[in-house]
């Protein structure tokens, strides 16, 4: 028979009282170390979310490459509400037919006249506005496929029509949901794939500037090299697309193999 003497049981019960408070400590470091890591995530969260304090989105998720709220926007386009519906409004990061896709004026034998751009919006010679709102071709891209192959039939030719800003109808392709649902009619029709605009953009550049994956990837499988530096562009189409988070068009590159 094992006797437990007074001064043994007080040394197991000492013994298991440090067991219980090394345990207790154990857990509240693992609390703390756990805070620790939720704080680090929680401070880069807020260090992510300050650097991006000045950026600024459209509805469609898009970036906004420029500042709509920077000294002198207000003087040059106007306020909130009450921009000109046919130039460019800031806030929204949407241009009207006097900047692009605008039908342009012409000369005695139809050559399109260059001069000063719409509200001066880029400062570059290029096909001037007649003040009558958006082109034919463009209009029929603006209500869908079949009516762009019905104009083409009638009038082939306008498959590169000239508008302003220098778009062309792959262009303007490139500028909206539903005008990207054209893109494959005009290239059967044979667009001409690398012409670029004003702003030394192709059509590719403009599918990315604006997240269209349809188009994007009629484009490419037609030819045409998302990652190609052209001259007079300040960048590539996917460049373009990682600045603006065009997410849909870089996974649409990335299942083509032009994006990693």
């Amino acid at each position: 028979m094992i006797v437990i003497t007074d001064s043994y049981s007080k040394a197991i019960h000492a013994l298991k009282s440090v067991t219980l408070t090394m345990k207790i400590k154990s857990s509240m470091l693992r609390s703390i170390t756990l805070f620790s890591v939720h704080c680090s995530i929680l401070v880069r969260s807020c260090r992510a979310m300050s650097s991006g304090a000045n950026e600024y989105f459209r509805k469609d998720g898009v970036r906004i490459a420029h500042d709509p709220h920077a000294p002198g926007i207000a003087e040059l386009y106007g306020l909130p509400g009450n921009t000109d519906p046919e130039g460019f409004d800031p806030y929204a990061d949407t241009v009207g037919p006097g900047i692009y896709g605008g039908a342009v004026k012409r000369g005695m034998n139809g050559e399109v006249e260059m001069g000063r751009q719409y509200q001066n919006h880029i400062h570059k010679p290029g096909p001037v506005y007649s003040g009558t709102g958006y082109s034919l071709m463009s209009r029929a891209i603006h209500a869908g496929p079949e009516k762009v192959r019905q104009i083409l039939q009638d009038h082939p030719d306008l498959k590169d029509e000239v508008t302003t800003g220098g778009a062309r109808p792959l262009h303007i392709c490139g500028m909206s949901q539903t005008g990207q649902l054209s893109t494959k009619v005009l290239v059967d029709a044979g667009a001409n794939l690398l012409l670029q605009d004003t702003y030394g953009y192709t059509a590719l550049h403009r599918m990315a500037s604006n997240n269209l994956a349809i188009g994007g990837e009629v484009l490419v499988k037609a030819g045409m090299d998302p990652n190609m530096h052209v001259e007079g562009a300040d960048a590539t189409p996917v460049e373009i697309a990682q600045r603006s988070r065009a997410v849909q068009f870089l996974m649409s590159m990335q299942k083509l193999g032009h994006f990693e």
